[in-house]
Order: structure tokens, then C-alpha cells, then sequence
């Protein structure tokens, strides 16, 4: 799966600069070169003596928005499935290997947001062919507010001769409006079955 870009403001702006700096919107002075205080403006703003062109400027969406982080839920990692309490007894496990998120902005401070996850499903000692699922939930929180949640089976067919497989899936298409308070990204896995090989009906 490709990695996935994270938008991060890439530098600081401050639109209340010009009530601290007298002149910040001067034309300069009558030589037609930068006063000083504009060229402190520059160096503030844009990290130089003159400022980008204007085809470089961040937009305002891409500056104020930071994709969250996707969290892992806790006891939502993996999935055992054991016939007893011994190592020899697992029969197999699907876990979760890796996130990833990205952030596409909407106007207005929303966004939508699309959320990957890699896993692996694996044969234990006690396991053998056949196919393995798990479902995965995402949910998308703001405060005590639930954004989305969503479940999709997650899983692959292990053949004979083969001690795991990888899957992979993304929920697209979630829709963030804007408003206060952090956003919080969480995925984990639950409700495992297995279907052996031997027993699929042909």
C-alpha cells in the first residue's frame, strides 16, 4: 500500500504582525527599497529579507490543517485463536503491522480523510490451510462527538504450504467538518473467525 502524504503547516504565520510593527503596511521608503521594518516583517513571516512569490504562499487550508494521528485501540492489535494455554496451541493470529492516514482539505477548516491499515494473518503451530477474518472498526471522534464509524472483514486464504498471508484495507471518503477540539482516528481489530480449508464446502 502506498504510504500516504500528511499535509503539516510548513511555516508560522502572523497576521497580527503589523499591529506590533508601526508601518508594517507602509510602501517602503522613498528610495523604493524595503524599510526596515518590513524587511524585519519578511524575516519573521517568510524566514528572509523578501517574501516568496505569491504562487509559493501556503493557502490557508493546507497552513491550519494537522492530520491526526491514527491510534491502535487498545486490546485491538491482534487476534489469537488458541485450542489451549500453551504456545503449541495456537491455531493462528491477525494483527495490525501499520497505519496511515491522509488529509485532503474541503474549505472552511473541514476535510475529508482517507485511513489505511496493513496487517498479517498467521499460522500457529495448531492451525492449518484455510481462510481467516477479522472485522475492523474505524472510528472518528471529536470530544464526545462520533464523527464516523465503520466495519469491514479484514483477512486472506493461507494455502497448503504457506505459514501466513498480508492484507490490506482503507477507508475512504470520511468527511470531517470543521470545528473545536481535537480529532482522534482509532482502528482495532475484533470478532475473529476462521473457516479451515478441510471444512469449506467445494
Amino acid at each position: 500500500m502506498n504510504e500516504m502524504l500528511l499535509r503539516r503547516p510548513s511555516l508560522l504565520a502572523l497576521p497580527f504582525l503589523c499591529l506590533g510593527l508601526a508601518g508594517c503596511g507602509s510602501s517602503g521608503s522613498s528610495s523604493g527599497q524595503p524599510s526596515t521594518l518590513q524587511t524585519l516583517g519578511n524575516v519573521v513571516m517568510f524566514q528572509s529579507t523578501t517574501p516568496p512569490p505569491p504562487d509559493q504562499l501556503p493557502k490557508d487550508d493546507e497552513e491550519q490543517l494537522v492530520c491526526p494521528d491514527v491510534i491502535i485501540a487498545d486490546g485491538g492489535a491482534a487476534l489469537r485463536a488458541q485450542s489451549g494455554q500453551d504456545s503449541g496451541s495456537l491455531r493462528h493470529q491477525i494483527s495490525i503491522l501499520n497505519v496511515a492516514r491522509e488529509c485532503t482539505p474541503t474549505g472552511n477548516g473541514g476535510y475529508r480523510l482517507k485511513v489505511g491499515v496493513e496487517g498479517r494473518v498467521l499460522l500457529g503451530p495448531a492451525g492449518g490451510p484455510g481462510t481467516y477474518g477479522a472485522t475492523l472498526t474505524t472510528s472518528v471522534t471529536r470530544g464526545t462527538t462520533q464523527i464516523a464509524r465503520r466495519a469491514a472483514r479484514v483477512g486472506g486464504t493461507i494455502a497448503s504450504g504457506q505459514g501466513g498471508t498480508d492484507f490490506s484495507h482503507v477507508e475512504d471518503g470520511i468527511v470531517v467538518p470543521a470545528g473545536r477540539g481535537d480529532v482522534e482516528i482509532i482502528v482495532g481489530l475484533g470478532g475473529g473467525s476462521a473457516t479451515p480449508a478441510r471444512s469449506r464446502r467445494r
